[in-house]
């Protein structure tokens, strides 16, 4: 008789993925902020994130002054 085959449960996950690191913040970073399948909607955050911060600083300098017409 042959010597009994180790058994790999499925519900501890697949052995072909990359091993987690204990850091959370790491595994979301890599899971969610840079993975290809998630790129264009973080662009899409990250292009409005940035209209709104220009804009809040132009609003804010004195350049804003310039939209204001002067009669």
């Amino acid at each position: 008789m042959s010597a009994p085959q180790p058994v790999n449960p499925l519900y501890l996950g697949s052995s072909k993925r990359p091993a987690q690191s204990g850091n959370p913040l790491a595994d979301f970073w890599r899971t969610q902020v840079v993975a290809p399948e998630y790129r264009a909607e973080n662009l899409r955050i990250l292009r409005a994130a940035t209209v709104f911060i220009v804009g809040v600083a132009f609003v804010r300098s004195n350049l804003s002054s310039a939209l204001v017409p002067v009669f």
